[in-house]
């Protein structure tokens, strides 16, 4: 084992010192993640995650952003079973983290609510593959907090220090306030989903063209209307 190799070893072997979180105890939390293996919820983001591989292993992507147009469901749950997906890939250790700071939809799909004060980055994990982590910031001072160069250091070391394949980050809308647009600096491309039930052509047009002032579209992905 080359040194580079033997440093991610001793990375991955800290994954099991991380606290894990459960999976929500309400049914209607429990029925919108998708990590049981074969269910068609969970073929959906399988399917999704194959065909976005391609593209993502060729341009040496690491850092997949998931935004949509406005607040909504629709991208805290696609970039946690996209997350989920693959992390299922035996060969793949995987980093999700909610950057959407003023309201923390991911961690509200395991029922729990964001901590008022701790650590910059709180960290658990969801499998032994997959660790999710949320950043702890005043919620009125998210936009200052993404653009802040200290804090974006800091993301950079935590997602090197956790020595993930893939680091999947969830954004703060596009359209809803400047914290979206702040986020999109940190990502090397964006998966934009769409709400079928509230958004409309002229939101997505609004949206790429916010994107693709830093970076690529990695394509769009239409949330199921019923979750």
């Amino acid at each position: 084992m080359d040194g580079t190799s033997a440093r991610r070893h001793d990375h991955l072997k800290a994954w099991s010192a991380l606290p894990q979180i459960e999976m929500p105890q309400k049914a209607a939390l429990r029925a919108l993640i998708a990590d049981d293996h074969g269910s068609e919820r969970s073929r959906s983001y399988d399917l999704l995650r194959t065909r976005m591989l391609p593209e993502v292993t060729e341009r040496g992507w690491t850092r997949i952003g998931v935004s949509q147009a406005s607040p909504g469901p629709a991208s805290s749950l696609t970039a946690l079973n996209l997350a989920l997906s693959e992390a299922r890939r035996p060969d793949r250790h995987v980093l999700l983290i909610d950057l959407d700071i003023a309201h923390q939809p991911v961690l509200a799909r395991f029922g729990q609510a964001g901590m008022p004060a701790g650590p910059l980055f709180r960290a658990c994990t969801v499998t032994p593959r997959l660790a999710f982590a949320t950043v702890q910031a005043a919620p009125d001072l998210a936009a200052i907090t993404l653009l802040s160069p200290q804090f974006q250091q800091a993301l950079s070391e935590m997602i090197m220090g956790m020595a993930a394949d893939v680091t999947i980050l969830h954004l703060p809308p596009c359209l809803s306030d400047d914290a979206g647009l702040a986020a999109l600096p940190l990502v090397d491309t964006v998966l934009l989903t769409i709400d079928g039930r509230r958004d409309t052509a002229a939101d997505l047009r609004r949206c790429e063209a916010h994107v693709t002032r830093h970076c690529p579209v990695l394509g769009l992905f239409l949330h199921n209307a019923e979750a």
